[in-house]
């Protein structure tokens, strides 16, 4: 029987992630602090200028759904009996300090475009490789952008979605 591999499927899409040049800090599960400067420390990066700046992302599983095989799943085909078809869908929250003489929101949305390229890629699926339950990752869906107070720093952020299918075999 094989189970869920949900934490290496996380651990993938955060490390697909790391490789965006300048994704800045790359957190695999929601973090926290109870003091605020040590929570922005979490999130604190280096831009290529050398200025100190607030630039992540945090990659946490949002929810889980899961249909039963001998069927034709929604989209997937078949299923086989004894194999389930598990969907999760990963949260990617982004955010960088916003600075509009730099034109931040420009540089903001380049990086949500190539993340976007990245997973859109076929080769994005290498993490198949990886994680033998996985079937397909789905295309990134943009849910949000916009700007936020994130510990009192003004802030760009992002909420994309990615959804990973697994096939579970059934004991």
């Amino acid at each position: 029987m094989a189970s869920s591999n949900y934490k290496m499927i996380g651990e993938g899409i955060a490390a697909e992630l790391s490789a965006i040049e300048g994704a800045g800090q790359v957190h695999t599960y929601q973090r926290w602090a109870a003091d605020l400067g040590k929570y922005l420390h979490l999130f604190r990066w280096e831009a290529p200028d050398g200025k100190d700046q607030i630039r992540g992302w945090m990659v946490t599983r949002e929810k889980v759904r899961e249909e039963p095989g001998s069927f034709a799943g929604s989209g997937g085909g078949f299923l086989p009996a004894g194999v389930n078809r598990r969907t999760h869908t990963f949260l990617l929250f982004g955010l960088m300090s916003a600075e509009d003489a730099a034109g931040s929101e420009l540089i903001f949305q380049d990086l949500i475009e190539a993340l976007c390229d990245r997973f859109r890629d076929p080769g994005a699926l290498r993490l198949r490789g990886r994680v033998p339950t996985l079937e397909r990752l789905a295309p990134p869906a943009v849910d949000a952008i916009e700007l936020r107070a994130f510990g009192g720093v003004l802030c760009h952020i992002a909420e994309i979605r990615i959804q990973a299918i697994e096939r579970i075999v059934r004991g």
